[in-house]
C-alpha cells in the first residue's frame, strides 16, 4: 500500500511538473513575443488614445462628436492577440533583410510590421489638430489638452476636450449673385443644405459651394468654380449665433459668367494613350450630329453615340457629362472613359467635345480548379471554365459560355458503401446593354445603362447509386438599377425543364412509399416568371453625392425580395381552351408546375468600431403549389443547414419541422430534406485577430416546414401554435481569411437545440425539445463525432 501511495504521489510530481513547465514556457514566448525587449530605453509601445470631454453646459450629439474626433488620431497601434504583438515580433527577429525577395524578407514584409511607438503619435500635433477640428464644426473657443499615461513600456495618450457650446447659422446671404446669375437663385435657396439655427460646420460651407458650382454648371455655366466662392461669418451678432454671406473672390473670370454651348461632339472608340496621334485619325463618320473616327471598326457607330448624353446643339451639362461616362463604363467593353472640352474659338461660348474610349480585352479565358468540402459529407475535385467575349455582334454585347464538372464522393460513419455523384453542367449566356423590348424604353435619363439577358443552360447530375437527373433551362430578362442603391431583375420567360432516368430499384422503392417525394421528382415543365428587387446601402460610401455631409456610418442593411411563379399563363389559357376541364394540363405532353412563391431576405450591419462587427440575417420564403400541381418542384423547395444556412448541421439535413430524418435512416442520406416554408435567422459577430485573419462567432437558428400533411414525414407541417418551438438552433466559432478579393473561410460549429422532441415523439405534440447544453462534451470523441461540423467555404455567408 505504501509503495502504491509513493507511486501515485510521484506521477502526481510529474504530471505538476510537467504542467508548470508548459506554463513557464508559455509565459516565456508570451514574453518574447511582446517585443519589448527590442524597444530602447526611452521608447515605449503607443497602445491608442482616448478621448474625455468636459462640456460647458449640456451640449447634445457629444458621443458622435468624440467618434469623428478619433477618425483625426492617428496612427493605429499595432495590433495583439492575448497582449502579445506577434508582428512586431516578426519584424524584429526577420532583421535586415539582404535580398528584396526570400525568406527574411517574406518574415519582415508579410508576416511582420514596424512598431508603433508614442513618439509617432505626436500629441502635441494631433492636439491641436482636433481643436482645430473642434473650431471647423462650430465648438468654438474649445480648448484641447492631453495626458501621457505609461507602464510596462506601453503608453496611451489621454486628450482632454474642454467643449463650448457650439455657435448656430441666424442667416444667410447669396450676395454673389449678379444679373448673370439671378436665374440661378430659386433653385440654389431651394434645396440649400444651410438652415437657421443649424450648428456652424466648414464642411457644411464647403459642401453648400460645391453644391452651387453643380447647379451652375447644369445650366451652362461650364468654367464656373467654387473656388471663387467665399463665406464670410460675423459672430458678433450675439446668443452664439453666426450670420452668412456668401460673396465671389475678386478675380473670377468673365468667362464663369457666360454661358456655354456644345458645337462638336466627336467619338474615338479606338483610343489608344500609347498612339495618341495614330487614335485620333481614321475613317470619319456622321452619325446623327455627331462626328465618328475609328480605323478599326470594332463597334457599329450608333451604339455608341445612342448612350452619349453630351449632344451638339444644347448647352453644357455636368450632369450630361457624368451620364456619359457612366453610360459608356455600362457598356462593358471600355477600360477607360475620358471626355475632354475646348473652346471652339478663343472668344466663342462654343465648346468642343472629344470622347476618347480605350477598348477592354475583347476575349478572355478563365479556368478554375476546386476541391470542394460541403457540409453534407460530400468531397471531391471540380473544375469550372469561362469563355467571355465581351463585344461578340459589334454592339457591346458580352457573351459567356461556362462549363462545369464536379465529382463528389459522400462518406458517412454509418454507411458501408460511400455515394457517388457526378454533376455536368453548361450555360451560354447572352448580355445585351439595352432594352429589347417591342415598345421604346428611354434610359437616357437614367445614370445606369439596363441590361437584357438571355440564357440557355443544361445540367446533368447522376447519383450513380439512384438516379439520374438532366435539367435544361432557357431564360430572358431584364436587369436595371434605377440608382446605385437599387437594383431590378425581371426574367418574364424562365423555363425549365427536369427529367429523371437510370433510377435504381433502391430508388424506386423509397419513392413508390412516398407519393410527395415522387411527385416532387416527377418528369415536368417550370414555365415560370420571376421578379427580384434589392436594396443595399453598403453601397452609400462609393456613389454619396459629392455636396453631401459624410458622417461616421455605422449601420448599413441589404434587402431582397423576390417572387417566382409559375404555370398560371399555360393554365388560364387551357382553361379557356377546354371550357375549365379539371386538369391536370400538360404542355407538349409533359406535366407543368403551377405555384407562386415570395422569398425575403434582410441583413443588417453594424460596426461597434473599426476592428469589430454585428451581422445579423433573416431570411423567410414559403412555396405554394396549386391548380395544376400538388407540390412544389424538388428545384423550388426549400432547406436549410450547411456552410451558408445552419452551419451546426449537414446541409439540407433539418426539418421538415420536428420530422428527424436522420434518426429513421442515416444510410439514405442523399435525398435532402426539403419544405414549403422556410425561417432563418443568423447573427455573428466578427472581429479582427491579425492582419487579414478575421475570426467570428454566431448563431443560426431556422427550421423548413411543410403546408401540407405528409404522413411519411409525421410532425412536418407547419402550426402556428407551435412552429417557434421548432426551431433548431447551432453555434460556433470560425476563422476567416480576408485578402479582400477573396475570402477563405472555415467555421466550426455544433447544435444547441434539435428540432425534434426529447422523448422522440414523431407527431411533434410534445412541446418539451432537446436543448444540448447539458450534453456538451468536448472531450468525448463520440459527442465530437456526432455533434461537430467543419465547413469550409468561400466568402462570408451573409
Amino acid at each position: 500500500m505504501q509503495l502504491q501511495n509513493k507511486s501515485h504521489v510521484i506521477r502526481s510530481f510529474l504530471r505538476t511538473s510537467k504542467q508548470l513547465s508548459l506554463f513557464l514556457l508559455m509565459g516565456v514566448v508570451a514574453s518574447a513575443c511582446t517585443a519589448t525587449r527590442f524597444l530602447k530605453d526611452d521608447e515605449s509601445f503607443y497602445t491608442g488614445a482616448k478621448i474625455d470631454i468636459n462640456a460647458k453646459g449640456k451640449i447634445a450629439g457629444q458621443g458622435e462628436l468624440k467618434e469623428e474626433l478619433q477618425t483625426y488620431i492617428t496612427p493605429e497601434p499595432n495590433g495583439t492577440v492575448l497582449g502579445m504583438r506577434p508582428a512586431v515580433w516578426f519584424y524584429f527577429i526577420a532583421g535586415e533583410p539582404k535580398k528584396k525577395k526570400g525568406f527574411r524578407n517574406f518574415i519582415k514584409t508579410k508576416l511582420g510590421s514596424p512598431p508603433v511607438l508614442l513618439k509617432d503619435a505626436t500629441p502635441e500635433q494631433t492636439a491641436e489638430a482636433l481643436e482645430g477640428q473642434l473650431h471647423n464644426e462650430g465648438y468654438f473657443k474649445s480648448e484641447v489638452t492631453f495626458d501621457i499615461k505609461t507602464k510596462h513600456k506601453k503608453s496611451k495618450v489621454i486628450y482632454h476636450i474642454e467643449l463650448e457650446r457650439p455657435y448656430r447659422i441666424k442667416s444667410v446671404n447669396y450676395i454673389f449673385l449678379d444679373t448673370a446669375h439671378a436665374r440661378l437663385l430659386n433653385q440654389i435657396k431651394e434645396k440649400t443644405l444651410i438652415k437657421e439655427n443649424q450648428r456652424y460646420s466648414l464642411e457644411l460651407l464647403r459642401a453648400e459651394q460645391e453644391r452651387i458650382e453643380d447647379i451652375a454648371q447644369n445650366e451652362g455655366f461650364y468654367y464656373f468654380d467654387d473656388r471663387f466662392l467665399l463665406f464670410k461669418a460675423d459672430t458678433t451678432v450675439g446668443e452664439r449665433m453666426v450670420e452668412l454671406d456668401l460673396t465671389v473672390e475678386p478675380g473670377m473670370p468673365p468667362r464663369a459668367y457666360q454661358v456655354y454651348t456644345i458645337k462638336e461632339v466627336t467619338v474615338y472608340p479606338s483610343y489608344e494613350l500609347a498612339n495618341d496621334s495614330l487614335s485620333r485619325t481614321g475613317d470619319t463618320t456622321h452619325v446623327g450630329k455627331f462626328v465618328y473616327i475609328d480605323n478599326l471598326h470594332n463597334f457599329r457607330p450608333h451604339i455608341i453615340t445612342d448612350v452619349i448624353n453630351i449632344t451638339p446643339d444644347s448647352i453644357y451639362r455636368r450632369i450630361d457629362h457624368e451620364y456619359s461616362i457612366s453610360h459608356l463604363m455600362g457598356l462593358n467593353t471600355f477600360k477607360f472613359v475620358n471626355i475632354k472640352y475646348r473652346n471652339v474659338h478663343r472668344d466663342s461660348t462654343g465648346l468642343r467635345a472629344s470622347v476618347f474610349l480605350t477598348p477592354t480585352l475583347k476575349k478572355s479565358f478563365r479556368l478554375q480548379l476546386q476541391g470542394v468540402s460541403k457540409s453534407n459529407n460530400f468531397v471531391g475535385p471540380g473544375m469550372e471554365f469561362t469563355f467571355t467575349n465581351r463585344n461578340i455582334f459589334k454592339g457591346a454585347e458580352m457573351f459567356q459560355l461556362k462549363l462545369n464538372a464536379l465529382y463528389e464522393l459522400q462518406v458517412r460513419s454509418k454507411q458501408t458503401n460511400p455515394l457517388n455523384a457526378i454533376e455536368l453542367g453548361g450555360e451560354a449566356s447572352l448580355s445585351v446593354p439595352r432594352f429589347i423590348t417591342p415598345f421604346h424604353i428611354q434610359f437616357r435619363s437614367a445614370k445606369y445603362l439596363p441590361q437584357t439577358q438571355f440564357k440557355l443552360g443544361y445540367s446533368f447530375q447522376q447519383r450513380l447509386q439512384y438516379f439520374t437527373l438532366n435539367s435544361s433551362n432557357i431564360a430572358a430578362g431584364y436587369t436595371w438599377r434605377e440608382t446605385t442603391l437599387k437594383t431590378h431583375e425581371l426574367f418574364p420567360v424562365d423555363i425549365t425543364y427536369i427529367k429523371k432516368s437510370n433510377t435504381s430499384e433502391a430508388f424506386n422503392n423509397i419513392v413508390d412509399v412516398n407519393p410527395a417525394l415522387k411527385n416532387s421528382f416527377q418528369d415536368q415543365f417550370i414555365l415560370g416568371a420571376r421578379y427580384s428587387f434589392t436594396l443595399n446601402t453598403q453601397l452609400n460610401d462609393n456613389i454619396e453625392s459629392k455636396y453631401v455631409i459624410k458622417k461616421v456610418r455605422r449601420s448599413n442593411y441589404y434587402f431582397n425580395g423576390s417572387i417566382d411563379v409559375s404555370g398560371n399563363v399555360p393554365r388560364g389559357i387551357q382553361s379557356i381552351r377546354f371550357h375549365g376541364a379539371e386538369g391536370p394540363y400538360s404542355f407538349f405532353g409533359q406535366a407543368y408546375s403551377q405555384y407562386i412563391r415570395p422569398v425575403v431576405d434582410f441583413r443588417y450591419y453594424f460596426d461597434l468600431n473599426k476592428r469589430n462587427k454585428i451581422a445579423t440575417r433573416l431570411t423567410t420564403g414559403v412555396g405554394y403549389a396549386y391548380g395544376n400541381s400538388q407540390f412544389m418542384p424538388y428545384i423550388k423547395q426549400f432547406s436549410v443547414g450547411g456552410s451558408n444556412s445552419l452551419r451546426a448541421f449537414p446541409a439540407r439535413s433539418v426539418g421538415p419541422g420536428t420530422y428527424n430524418f436522420l434518426a429513421i435512416n442515416d444510410t439514405t442520406f442523399f435525398i435532402d430534406q426539403r419544405g414549403d416554408i422556410k425561417l432563418e435567422g443568423n447573427i455573428e459577430y466578427r472581429f479582427d485577430i491579425y492582419k487579414a485573419v478575421k475570426g467570428g462567432l454566431f448563431v443560426d437558428a431556422g427550421n423548413i416546414w411543410l403546408i401540407k400533411n405528409d404522413t411519411l414525414r409525421p410532425g412536418g407541417k407547419f402550426a402556428f401554435n407551435s412552429f417557434y418551438k421548432q426551431v433548431a438552433v447551432g453555434t460556433g466559432f470560425g476563422l476567416r481569411f480576408d485578402f479582400s478579393f477573396f475570402v477563405l473561410r472555415f467555421d466550426l460549429a455544433f447544435p444547441l437545440r434539435k428540432a425534434y422532441p426529447v422523448d422522440g415523439s414523431e407527431d411533434g405534440t410534445n412541446n418539451e425539445f432537446r436543448w444540448a447544453f447539458r450534453d456538451i462534451d468536448f472531450t468525448s470523441k463520440y459527442w465530437r463525432r456526432d455533434n461537430l461540423v467543419f465547413n469550409i467555404a468561400i466568402g462570408y455567408p451573409f
